[in-house]
């Protein structure tokens, strides 16, 4: 994994101010990712969106994503041999 997944209730920051926070995270597999879901008022709620998750003291920086979230050509899911 590349980064930390996130249990829940973690901050979210945009602009360096407090706006929501995660409600739930796993690791996306078949996009090789963590993916935290979260409370968001609209306006930080928009795709490409840049946003920072506090975790243990650290702010990571995270993005708006629009559903679903998925690798429509399943380069992750095949492994070449040789």
């Amino acid at each position: 994994m590349d980064r930390p997944v996130m249990a829940g209730k973690e901050p979210v920051f945009a602009h360096g101010a407090p706006v929501g926070y995660v409600t739930s995270a796993d690791y996306g597999f078949t996009i090789g990712t963590a993916i935290a879901y979260a409370w968001l008022p609209p306006a930080p709620a928009v795709a490409s969106q840049r946003l920072e998750i506090e975790y243990f003291g650290e702010r990571l920086a995270a993005v708006v994503a629009e559903e679903p979230l998925y690798d429509p050509r399943l380069k992750r899911l095949r492994v070449r041999a040789g």
